[in-house]
C-alpha cells in the first residue's frame, strides 16, 4: 500500500527574515543552513498490516507523516501510495475555526472527495462516535483539545480510507475515547484497513501493532517486529546513551547475545550500564522441578543467581521480576524495593534471591523480566535488563475468566 524511497526533507532554516529576500535577490549567495528533519527514509508497507512509528521529540515522526498525507512535500526521493489516505495530524488540521462541528464534517469529506448526500449518509454514525452533544453546532474554536480529537477521529475514519494515519491525536483523549478509539482500530484492521499510529505509549503500540519502526534524528533505525523494536528503543530511551550510540547499537546487542547464549536462550533484548550481572533465572515449581510450565493455584518460585554491581551502596540495589504478556504489558511486578520495613541486605559479591508466590494466572502465555535496579532516585536506572530470561505458560483445569483469577471474599450483607 505504501512504498518510501531514500525519503529526504530538507528545511532551510534562516537567522533573520530579510535573509530570505537577500537569499532571492542574490541568488549565489546562501544565507541558510539546512535541517535534515528527514535522511534517506525506505520502508514498505502492506495491506492491512498496522504500523507503529516510535522515536523521541524532533526524530521527523510528525513529518513523515505529514508527507504521506500529502501536507507536504519531500526534497528528495519517491513515495508512491495506492487506496484514499485519511489522517489525523496535529488538532485542528484542516478544521475551519470559525465552521461549527458539523460544517466541518461536510469540509473535511469535500477535502476527501466525498459529497454532500454521501456525507449526510454518514453524518449520524459520525455524532454518535464524536458524542459532542450540543456542541456540534458551536464553532470548533470553543472546542478543548479532547473534543477536537473526537471531532477529527470520528471523520476520518468515516470516509472509508484504505490507509488511516494517526499522529498522537489520541493522547489528548480521555480514557473512555482512548479505548472507543482502539476497538474501532481492531474494526479496521479486520476490514483491511492500513494503520500508521504514532505513540508514545510502547504498551499500546505492542498490542495494537503488527511491525514497528524507530526514527531517530530524521534517520530509520529499525523497523520490524514490534517487541523487538521497542525493545530496543526503550533501552536506548532508559539508559544514558547519545545519538553515537545508535550506530553501533545494533552490533553491540548482537554480539552481547552471542556472549549470552549458554546462559539464556531466545531473549527479547538485554541492556544497562553493567550487563551480565545475572548468572541465572530458575522458575521452580511445588515439587521442586525447574519447569517452563506452571499451574494454577501452586507456589512458585523464580531463583536469580547474580552478581552486585561495582562500586555501589547495597541500600540503593533492588532486584526486580516482571511477568509480562507477549504483548510486552506488565501484567505482575515484584522488587525487593518494594517493602522497606523488609528489605533485603545484599553481600558484596556472589547473591541467590527467590520470588515465591501463588500462581493465579489463567491459561496465559508469559514473558519473564529479569532486572537489577539502581533505587538511588526516583526513577530506576537499570545496570542489567533481561526481557525474555524465561518463556512461562500457565495453565489451569478449571474455566476461569480474566488475565488473573485471584481469590476473592463473597459473603451477603446483613
Amino acid at each position: 500500500m505504501i512504498t518510501v524511497d531514500t525519503l529526504t526533507k530538507i528545511y532551510k532554516i534562516y537567522e533573520n527574515p530579510s535573509d530570505r529576500l537577500k537569499e532571492a535577490i542574490f541568488r549565489h549567495t546562501k544565507k541558510h543552513k539546512e535541517f535534515h528533519a528527514l535522511k534517506n527514509v525506505g520502508f514498505s508497507i502492506n495491506k492491512g498490516e498496522t504500523i507503529g512509528i516510535v522515536g523521541k521529540n524532533g526524530s521527523g515522526k510528525s513529518t513523515l507523516l505529514k508527507i504521506l498525507s500529502g501536507v507536504l512535500t519531500p526534497t528528495e526521493g519517491s513515495i508512491s501510495i495506492r487506496g484514499r489516505v485519511s489522517a489525523i495530524l496535529e488538532l485542528g488540521a484542516g478544521f475551519n475555526l470559525e465552521y461549527t462541528g458539523r460544517e466541518n464534517i461536510y469540509l473535511n469529506g469535500t477535502l476527501q472527495g466525498k459529497s454532500r448526500k454521501e456525507m449526510e449518509l454518514r453524518i449520524n454514525e459520525i455524532l454518535s462516535f464524536a458524542e459532542l452533544g450540543e456542541f456540534i453546532d458551536q464553532p470548533v474554536k470553543t472546542y478543548s483539545s479532547g473534543m477536537f480529537a473526537r471531532l477529527a477521529f470520528a471523520v476520518a475514519i468515516n470516509v472509508d480510507p484504505d490507509i488511516l494515519i494517526v499522529d498522537e491525536a489520541l493522547a489528548v483523549g480521555d480514557m473512555k475515547f482512548q479505548a472507543k478509539c482502539f476497538r474501532k482500530f481492531e474494526d479496521l484492521k479486520e476490514k483491511g484497513v492500513t494503520i500508521l499510529f504514532v505513540g508514545h505509549d510502547v504498551s499500546s503500540i505492542r498490542k495494537f501493532c503488527d511491525r514497528t519502526m524507530w526514527l531517530h534524528n530524521g534517520e530509520l533505525v529499525s523497523i520490524g517486529d514490534t517487541l523487538a523494536v521497542t525493545a530496543e528503543y526503550m533501552e536506548f530511551m532508559n539508559t544514558d546513551s547519545d545519538d553515537a550510540t545508535i550506530d553501533l547499537k545494533k552490533s553491540t546487542l548482537e554480539q552481547s547475545h552471542k556472549e549470552e547464549a549458554s546462559e539464556f536462550n531466545n531473549i527479547i533484548n538485554r541492556w544497562g550500564s553493567q550487563p551480565n550481572l545475572i548468572h541465572s533465572v530458575s522458575v521452580i515449581n511445588e515439587k521442586g522441578e525447574e519447569t517452563n510450565t506452571i499451574k494454577y493455584g501452586e507456589v512458585i518460585r523464580i531463583q536469580l543467581v547474580f552478581n552486585m554491581p561495582l562500586n555501589t551502596r547495597t541500600e540503593d540495589i533492588s532486584i526486580a521480576i516482571s511477568l509480562k504478556n507477549t504483548m510486552g504489558l506488565d501484567l505482575m511486578v515484584f522488587t525487593t524495593h518494594d517493602d522497606i520495613k523488609q528489605r533485603i541486605k545484599f553481600i558484596e559479591q556472589r547473591n541467590e534471591i527467590v520470588f515465591e508466590f501463588v500462581n493465579y494466572f489463567n491459561e496465559l502465555d508469559l514473558v519473564l523480566v529479569a532486572a537489577i535496579e539502581d533505587r538511588s532516585s526516583i526513577q530506576p536506572q537499570y545496570y542489567d535488563y533481561i526481557e525474555g530470561a524465561a518463556y512461562i505458560k500457565s495453565i489451569t483445569d478449571k474455566q476461569l475468566f480474566g488475565l488473573i483469577h485471584t481469590p476473592v471474599r463473597k459473603y451477603l450483607r446483613k
